[in-house]
Protein backbone atom coordinates (compact mmCIF):
# COMPACT_ATOMS: atom_id res chain seq x y z
CA UNK A 1 0.00 0.00 0.00
CA UNK A 2 1.42 3.38 -0.89
CA UNK A 3 2.20 5.73 1.98
CA UNK A 4 -0.31 8.52 2.67
CA UNK A 5 0.88 12.06 2.90
CA UNK A 6 1.42 13.29 6.43
CA UNK A 7 -1.32 15.89 6.03
CA UNK A 8 -3.91 13.27 5.09
CA UNK A 9 -3.00 11.10 8.07
CA UNK A 10 -3.47 13.98 10.45
CA UNK A 11 -6.78 14.93 8.83
CA UNK A 12 -8.05 11.37 9.22
CA UNK A 13 -7.24 11.30 12.89
CA UNK A 14 -8.16 14.87 13.91
CA UNK A 15 -11.13 13.65 15.95
CA UNK A 16 -8.82 11.35 17.90
CA UNK A 17 -6.67 14.31 18.95
CA UNK A 18 -3.52 12.41 17.92
CA UNK A 19 -0.04 13.76 18.17
CA UNK A 20 -0.42 15.49 14.85
CA UNK A 21 -0.76 18.85 16.51
CA UNK A 22 -4.09 18.38 18.44
CA UNK A 23 -4.21 18.84 22.27
CA UNK A 24 -5.09 16.32 24.92
CA UNK A 25 -5.23 19.04 27.71
CA UNK A 26 -8.54 19.21 29.71
CA UNK A 27 -7.82 22.70 31.28
CA UNK A 28 -10.85 24.89 30.46
CA UNK A 29 -9.52 28.06 32.15
CA UNK A 30 -9.63 30.78 29.51
CA UNK A 31 -6.39 32.49 28.63
CA UNK A 32 -5.79 35.93 30.09
CA UNK A 33 -6.78 37.45 26.82
CA UNK A 34 -10.41 36.40 27.45
CA UNK A 35 -10.56 38.26 30.82
CA UNK A 36 -11.32 37.13 34.35
CA UNK A 37 -14.45 36.33 36.33
CA UNK A 38 -15.72 38.51 39.22
CA UNK A 39 -17.40 36.48 41.94
CA UNK A 40 -17.97 36.31 45.69
CA UNK A 41 -20.48 35.49 48.40
CA UNK A 42 -23.71 36.98 49.77
CA UNK A 43 -24.17 36.72 53.55
CA UNK A 44 -27.20 37.59 55.66
CA UNK A 45 -29.79 37.91 52.90
CA UNK A 46 -33.20 37.24 54.46
CA UNK A 47 -35.58 34.58 53.23
CA UNK A 48 -37.70 35.82 50.34
CA UNK A 49 -35.47 38.90 49.92
CA UNK A 50 -33.89 40.11 46.68
CA UNK A 51 -30.70 42.09 46.07
CA UNK A 52 -29.40 43.28 42.69
CA UNK A 53 -25.64 43.75 42.19
CA UNK A 54 -23.74 45.44 39.38
CA UNK A 55 -20.14 45.45 38.23
CA UNK A 56 -18.83 48.72 36.88
CA UNK A 57 -22.39 50.05 36.82
CA UNK A 58 -23.76 47.42 34.42
CA UNK A 59 -24.69 43.77 34.17
CA UNK A 60 -27.54 43.48 36.71
CA UNK A 61 -27.15 40.31 38.77
CA UNK A 62 -30.28 39.40 40.78
CA UNK A 63 -29.64 37.28 43.88
CA UNK A 64 -32.39 35.76 46.05
CA UNK A 65 -30.49 33.37 48.31
CA UNK A 66 -27.36 33.47 50.43
CA UNK A 67 -24.22 31.86 49.05
CA UNK A 68 -21.80 32.25 46.11
CA UNK A 69 -22.45 34.44 43.10
CA UNK A 70 -20.59 35.20 39.86
CA UNK A 71 -21.11 37.84 37.19
CA UNK A 72 -21.59 36.29 33.75
CA UNK A 73 -19.47 38.92 32.02
CA UNK A 74 -15.69 38.76 32.37
CA UNK A 75 -13.39 41.69 33.06
CA UNK A 76 -10.47 42.18 30.63
CA UNK A 77 -7.06 41.53 32.10
CA UNK A 78 -5.67 44.67 33.71
CA UNK A 79 -9.06 46.40 33.83
CA UNK A 80 -10.78 47.75 36.92
CA UNK A 81 -13.82 46.16 38.51
CA UNK A 82 -16.22 47.74 41.02
CA UNK A 83 -19.09 45.75 42.52
CA UNK A 84 -21.99 47.85 43.85
CA UNK A 85 -25.55 47.33 45.09
CA UNK A 86 -28.14 48.57 42.62
CA UNK A 87 -31.26 47.46 44.52
CA UNK A 88 -31.37 46.82 48.28
CA UNK A 89 -33.57 44.07 49.71
CA UNK A 90 -36.74 45.27 51.44
CA UNK A 91 -36.07 45.85 55.15
CA UNK A 92 -32.33 45.22 54.76
CA UNK A 93 -29.15 47.02 53.81
CA UNK A 94 -26.32 45.27 51.96
CA UNK A 95 -22.75 46.58 51.85
CA UNK A 96 -19.91 45.42 49.64
CA UNK A 97 -16.50 44.42 50.96
CA UNK A 98 -13.43 43.79 48.76
CA UNK A 99 -15.52 44.85 45.79
CA UNK A 100 -13.01 46.97 43.85
CA UNK A 101 -9.64 46.41 42.25
CA UNK A 102 -7.80 45.56 39.02
CA UNK A 103 -8.35 42.15 37.43
CA UNK A 104 -5.12 40.18 37.09
CA UNK A 105 -6.73 36.82 37.92
CA UNK A 106 -10.18 35.45 38.66
CA UNK A 107 -11.74 37.36 41.57
CA UNK A 108 -13.71 35.34 44.12
CA UNK A 109 -13.42 37.29 47.38
CA UNK A 110 -16.16 39.93 46.94
CA UNK A 111 -18.51 39.90 49.97
CA UNK A 112 -22.03 41.31 49.98
CA UNK A 113 -22.98 41.56 53.67
CA UNK A 114 -26.71 42.14 54.36
CA UNK A 115 -28.20 43.23 57.71
CA UNK A 116 -31.70 44.01 58.88
CA UNK A 117 -32.75 47.65 59.08
CA UNK A 118 -34.23 48.84 62.40
CA UNK A 119 -38.01 48.83 62.41
CA UNK A 120 -39.61 52.24 61.95
CA UNK A 121 -40.58 53.88 65.27
CA UNK A 122 -42.71 56.90 66.05
CA UNK A 123 -42.89 59.46 68.84
CA UNK A 124 -45.60 60.00 71.45
CA UNK A 125 -46.43 63.48 72.71
CA UNK A 126 -48.96 66.24 73.03
CA UNK A 127 -49.52 69.50 74.91
CA UNK A 128 -49.70 70.65 78.54
CA UNK A 129 -51.95 73.53 79.60
CA UNK A 130 -52.70 75.19 82.94
CA UNK A 131 -49.42 74.25 84.63
CA UNK A 132 -48.53 76.87 87.24
CA UNK A 133 -45.20 78.69 87.03
CA UNK A 134 -42.27 77.27 89.02
CA UNK A 135 -43.92 73.86 89.40
CA UNK A 136 -43.01 70.44 88.07
CA UNK A 137 -45.14 67.75 86.47
CA UNK A 138 -43.79 64.24 85.81
CA UNK A 139 -45.47 62.12 83.12
CA UNK A 140 -45.00 58.47 82.22
CA UNK A 141 -45.70 56.36 79.16
CA UNK A 142 -46.53 52.70 79.79
CA UNK A 143 -45.41 53.11 83.44
CA UNK A 144 -41.93 54.22 82.39
CA UNK A 145 -39.97 56.66 80.23
CA UNK A 146 -40.39 59.43 82.84
CA UNK A 147 -40.75 62.92 81.37
CA UNK A 148 -40.38 66.03 83.56
CA UNK A 149 -42.44 69.02 82.39
CA UNK A 150 -41.89 72.50 83.82
CA UNK A 151 -43.80 74.68 81.35
CA UNK A 152 -46.94 74.69 79.27
CA UNK A 153 -46.71 73.72 75.61
CA UNK A 154 -45.69 70.72 73.59
CA UNK A 155 -43.98 67.64 74.98
CA UNK A 156 -42.57 64.44 73.49
CA UNK A 157 -41.44 61.27 75.27
CA UNK A 158 -37.85 60.24 74.63
CA UNK A 159 -38.53 56.62 73.65
CA UNK A 160 -40.29 56.11 70.29
CA UNK A 161 -42.66 53.17 69.77
CA UNK A 162 -43.08 50.74 66.89
CA UNK A 163 -46.19 50.72 64.78
CA UNK A 164 -48.77 48.48 66.45
CA UNK A 165 -47.44 49.07 69.99
CA UNK A 166 -49.73 50.38 72.73
CA UNK A 167 -49.18 53.64 74.60
CA UNK A 168 -50.72 54.81 77.89
CA UNK A 169 -49.86 58.23 79.32
CA UNK A 170 -50.26 58.82 83.07
CA UNK A 171 -49.24 61.36 85.71
CA UNK A 172 -46.48 60.03 87.93
CA UNK A 173 -46.08 63.18 90.03
CA UNK A 174 -48.53 66.07 90.31
CA UNK A 175 -47.31 69.67 90.60
CA UNK A 176 -47.60 71.33 94.01
CA UNK A 177 -51.19 72.42 94.77
CA UNK A 178 -52.42 71.26 91.35
CA UNK A 179 -54.08 68.23 89.79
CA UNK A 180 -53.32 67.40 86.14
CA UNK A 181 -55.57 65.12 84.12
CA UNK A 182 -54.88 63.24 80.88
CA UNK A 183 -57.12 63.17 77.81
CA UNK A 184 -56.59 61.06 74.69
CA UNK A 185 -53.71 59.45 76.50
CA UNK A 186 -53.91 55.85 75.32
CA UNK A 187 -54.16 53.94 72.09
CA UNK A 188 -52.25 51.92 69.50
CA UNK A 189 -49.45 53.35 67.39
CA UNK A 190 -50.03 53.63 63.66
CA UNK A 191 -47.27 54.41 61.17
CA UNK A 192 -47.18 58.04 62.32
CA UNK A 193 -46.19 60.17 65.30
CA UNK A 194 -48.81 60.73 68.03
CA UNK A 195 -49.16 64.39 69.11
CA UNK A 196 -52.75 64.53 70.35
CA UNK A 197 -52.32 63.76 74.08
CA UNK A 198 -53.77 66.57 76.22
CA UNK A 199 -52.66 67.31 79.81
CA UNK A 200 -54.82 69.85 81.65
CA UNK A 201 -53.74 71.20 85.05
CA UNK A 202 -55.86 73.07 87.60
CA UNK A 203 -55.69 74.09 91.26
CA UNK A 204 -56.12 71.25 93.73
CA UNK A 205 -58.95 72.46 95.97
CA UNK A 206 -59.33 69.17 97.85
CA UNK A 207 -55.95 68.78 99.54
CA UNK A 208 -53.56 71.53 100.60
CA UNK A 209 -50.68 71.94 103.00
CA UNK A 210 -51.87 71.52 106.61
CA UNK A 211 -52.04 74.37 109.10
CA UNK A 212 -53.25 74.86 112.67
CA UNK A 213 -52.78 72.49 115.66
CA UNK A 214 -52.12 68.79 115.05
CA UNK A 215 -51.65 66.24 117.84
CA UNK A 216 -49.88 62.89 117.64
CA UNK A 217 -51.99 59.74 117.95
CA UNK A 218 -49.65 58.28 120.57
CA UNK A 219 -50.58 59.08 124.19
CA UNK A 220 -47.69 59.11 126.73
CA UNK A 221 -47.21 59.92 130.41
CA UNK A 222 -45.51 63.30 130.86
CA UNK A 223 -45.65 63.71 134.65
CA UNK A 224 -47.56 62.42 137.69
CA UNK A 225 -51.24 62.01 136.84
CA UNK A 226 -50.71 63.83 133.56
CA UNK A 227 -50.59 62.43 130.07
CA UNK A 228 -50.28 64.04 126.71
CA UNK A 229 -49.79 63.93 122.99
CA UNK A 230 -47.06 65.73 121.03
CA UNK A 231 -48.36 68.87 119.35
CA UNK A 232 -47.35 70.53 116.08
CA UNK A 233 -48.59 74.08 115.55
CA UNK A 234 -48.29 74.76 111.83
CA UNK A 235 -48.47 78.23 110.31
CA UNK A 236 -48.40 78.66 106.52
CA UNK A 237 -45.97 81.31 105.31
CA UNK A 238 -46.75 80.86 101.65
CA UNK A 239 -48.11 78.30 99.22
CA UNK A 240 -44.91 76.23 99.58
CA UNK A 241 -43.58 77.13 103.04
CA UNK A 242 -44.74 76.47 106.60
CA UNK A 243 -43.34 77.29 110.06
CA UNK A 244 -43.70 74.76 112.88
CA UNK A 245 -43.70 75.08 116.67
CA UNK A 246 -43.79 72.08 118.99
CA UNK A 247 -45.65 71.57 122.26
CA UNK A 248 -47.91 69.12 124.07
CA UNK A 249 -51.62 68.58 124.39
CA UNK A 250 -52.15 67.72 128.05
CA UNK A 251 -54.79 65.29 129.36
CA UNK A 252 -55.78 64.11 132.83
CA UNK A 253 -56.27 60.47 131.84
CA UNK A 254 -54.00 57.72 130.52
CA UNK A 255 -55.92 57.35 127.25
CA UNK A 256 -55.75 61.04 126.35
CA UNK A 257 -59.48 61.18 125.75
CA UNK A 258 -61.74 64.15 126.17
CA UNK A 259 -60.54 67.70 125.67
CA UNK A 260 -56.85 68.36 125.99
CA UNK A 261 -55.09 71.61 126.76
CA UNK A 262 -52.44 72.74 124.24
CA UNK A 263 -49.17 73.93 125.72
CA UNK A 264 -46.68 75.68 123.43
CA UNK A 265 -43.77 77.69 124.81
CA UNK A 266 -42.25 80.67 123.06
CA UNK A 267 -38.96 78.88 122.36
CA UNK A 268 -40.38 75.74 120.79
CA UNK A 269 -39.71 76.48 117.11
CA UNK A 270 -38.95 73.48 114.94
CA UNK A 271 -37.98 75.69 111.98
CA UNK A 272 -39.61 75.74 108.57
CA UNK A 273 -40.59 73.30 105.84
CA UNK A 274 -40.01 74.41 102.23
CA UNK A 275 -41.78 72.16 99.69
CA UNK A 276 -40.89 71.65 96.05
CA UNK A 277 -43.40 69.13 94.72
CA UNK A 278 -46.40 67.00 95.54
CA UNK A 279 -48.01 63.86 94.17
CA UNK A 280 -51.07 61.83 95.03
CA UNK A 281 -52.66 58.41 95.01
CA UNK A 282 -56.40 57.90 95.28
CA UNK A 283 -56.13 58.08 99.09
CA UNK A 284 -52.96 60.07 99.92
CA UNK A 285 -51.21 63.29 98.96
CA UNK A 286 -47.47 63.59 99.57
CA UNK A 287 -45.43 66.81 99.80
CA UNK A 288 -41.64 66.60 99.30
CA UNK A 289 -39.42 69.31 100.77
CA UNK A 290 -36.60 70.36 103.08
CA UNK A 291 -36.91 70.77 106.84
CA UNK A 292 -34.76 73.76 107.88
CA UNK A 293 -34.03 73.50 111.63
CA UNK A 294 -33.34 76.48 113.93
CA UNK A 295 -29.73 75.36 114.42
CA UNK A 296 -29.04 75.87 110.71
CA UNK A 297 -29.10 72.23 109.67
CA UNK A 298 -31.59 70.80 107.19
CA UNK A 299 -32.86 67.42 106.11
CA UNK A 300 -35.11 66.02 103.34
CA UNK A 301 -38.61 65.42 104.70
CA UNK A 302 -41.98 64.32 103.35
CA UNK A 303 -45.36 65.32 104.71
CA UNK A 304 -48.13 62.90 103.82
CA UNK A 305 -51.85 63.50 104.27
CA UNK A 306 -54.02 60.40 104.34
CA UNK A 307 -57.58 60.77 105.50
CA UNK A 308 -57.49 62.56 108.87
CA UNK A 309 -53.80 61.84 109.37
CA UNK A 310 -50.68 63.92 108.78
CA UNK A 311 -47.48 61.82 108.76
CA UNK A 312 -44.00 63.33 108.93
CA UNK A 313 -41.53 61.04 107.15
CA UNK A 314 -37.76 61.33 106.97
CA UNK A 315 -36.20 61.06 103.53
CA UNK A 316 -32.74 61.10 101.95
CA UNK A 317 -30.87 62.68 99.03
CA UNK A 318 -31.59 61.34 96.51
CA UNK A 319 -35.09 60.47 97.72
CA UNK A 320 -35.81 56.90 98.80
CA UNK A 321 -39.57 57.54 98.69
CA UNK A 322 -39.81 58.77 95.12
CA UNK A 323 -43.47 58.04 94.41
CA UNK A 324 -46.72 58.62 96.32
CA UNK A 325 -47.20 54.84 96.37
CA UNK A 326 -43.95 54.38 98.31
CA UNK A 327 -44.86 57.27 100.60
CA UNK A 328 -48.24 55.68 101.31
CA UNK A 329 -46.65 52.37 102.27
CA UNK A 330 -44.40 54.16 104.76
CA UNK A 331 -47.27 56.31 106.04
CA UNK A 332 -49.38 53.23 106.69
CA UNK A 333 -46.68 51.94 109.04
CA UNK A 334 -46.54 55.27 110.85
CA UNK A 335 -50.32 55.37 111.25
CA UNK A 336 -50.30 51.82 112.65
CA UNK A 337 -47.57 52.83 115.12
CA UNK A 338 -49.55 55.92 116.22
CA UNK A 339 -46.74 58.18 115.07
CA UNK A 340 -48.88 60.38 112.82
CA UNK A 341 -50.94 63.46 113.73
CA UNK A 342 -54.60 64.40 113.55
CA UNK A 343 -56.16 67.87 113.58
CA UNK A 344 -56.93 69.10 117.10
Amino acid sequence: MPLQPVGMACLASIFLLSACGGGGNDDTTPPAGDGFTVAGTVNGLGGGKRVVLQNNGTGDLEITTEGPFSFPDRVPSGSAYAVTVKTQPVGQSCTIEKGTGVATANIDEVLARCTNLPAAAFSVGGRVSGLAANTTLVLQNNNGDDLTVTANGGFTFAAPLLSGASYAISVKSQPVAQICTVRQGSGTMSAANVSTVEISCAANTDVSLPEGDWQMDLCVAIRANTWGRALWRIAKQGSMTTAVNQGMVVYNNATCTGTGAPEVSGSSSLGTMVFNRSAATATLTAFWGTWNLPNGSSSPTIWARKGAHLCILGDATPSVLTTPQLVESSANLSIAGKNCYTKL
